[in-house]
């Protein structure tokens, strides 16, 4: 397997998280609209894992780097 590594400050973090949590919701909407034995269902819930997957690995690194902000998910804050 291949492997990329990026270097981005913590606003480009923050844009990807929030772009991230928001293809999770639109998926999630998917299944809600077809259902789970639908013929987009189970392609869809693969998809809604392996995001789920990669969002823990990208939250484990970014921790480290990043201060708590920086996985707010709206603009509320400012």
């Amino acid at each position: 397997m291949r492997h990329l590594d990026l270097r981005i400050d913590r606003s480009t973090f923050t844009m990807l998280w929030r772009s991230l949590h928001a293809h999770e919701t639109e998926l999630l909407k998917v299944v809600e609209e077809h259902g789970e034995d639908s013929d987009r269902g189970p392609d869809t819930l693969n998809d809604i894992i392996a995001l789920r997957l990669y969002k823990r690995e990208l939250k484990e690194q970014a921790e480290k780097v990043f201060d708590k902000n920086a996985f707010i998910l709206t603009d509320e804050y400012l």
